[in-house]
């Protein structure tokens, strides 16, 4: 049998045709710092994001570089959401910062800016506060040199803030696309300039997909027993449901 797999988004690339507009998804930061990649919900909300949980501790900062071919100024937006808004919950705990060259960009909405994204009298320039689902938020303008830029990520809380993407444009009439219920849509492909086509993986004689105990044990066997074997696995670990990942070990 042949099998074909999409690679996961990775690239810090713009297409000629957005020539001012530059994608960056967080899962493709150099270094993640202590923020962990978080891949189960690709079906639901198009992409892997990376997510700060360090159980009441703020993590360290991912960080990484980007490269804007021109000067300007750019308007900036960051796609994430305020996890407890859902239960309607006080407190914003997922809050965190953008780091551009330093310095945080400012969180927005449609009607303005956020000046108090805690409802606790502070006035701290923060994302995660808004939104019951993923979106868009708006995070200002910032003047950008050409040439290489640092990015950074910095955890405010420890619980759970998460960053799926920032994107930056020159063009004031570009609005970023919203969840279109497709994971990986024309668009975002064509900013990261990823061919729409999927890539060959090979040919296999059997293709097991999941890698909990039942993925894991199979592929072993069959592999065993001289079979050329593909393993397909979303998470970090194997074992699903009995995996370190929720502290159920073997």
């Amino acid at each position: 049998m042949r099998i074909t797999a999409i690679g996961a988004v990775a690239c810090l690339l713009s297409s000629p045709l957005f020539a001012d507009t530059v994608l960056v998804e967080a899962e493709s930061f150099e270094d993640h710092g202590g923020w962990k990649l978080d891949t189960q919900f690709i079906e639901i909300m198009e992409s892997p994001y990376l997510l700060a949980h360090g159980l009441g501790v703020p993590v360290a900062d991912a960080k990484t570089k980007v490269k804007f071919s021109k000067a300007g100024e750019y308007r900036a937006w960051v796609r994430t959401k305020d996890w407890v808004a859902r239960w309607d919950a006080e407190g914003t705990p997922g809050r965190f910062q953008v780091l551009v060259g330093g310095n945080p960009l400012t969180p927005g909405t449609k009607q303005g800016t956020v000046t108090d994204p805690t409802g606790l009298g502070q006035k701290e320039k923060a994302f995660g506060t808004v939104g019951k689902v993923w979106h868009w938020q708006p995070a200002g303008t910032v003047k950008i040199e050409a040439g290489e830029v640092d990015i950074a990520l910095k955890d405010l809380t420890g619980f759970g803030g998460r960053c799926d993407a920032i994107l930056f444009t020159t063009d004031a009439d570009f609005t970023p696309e919203e969840n279109s219920g497709k994971a990986f849509p024309k668009w975002r492909q064509e900013l990261l300039g990823q061919s729409d086509k999927p890539e060959s993986a090979g040919d296999f004689d059997i293709v097991f997909i999941g890698g909990g105990y039942a993925g894991s044990c199979g592929a072993i066997s069959a592999a065993r027993m001289g079979l050329k074997v593909a393993l397909i696995q979303n998470r970090g670990v194997l074992g699903g449901n009995g995996s370190s990942e929720v502290r159920v070990w073997a």
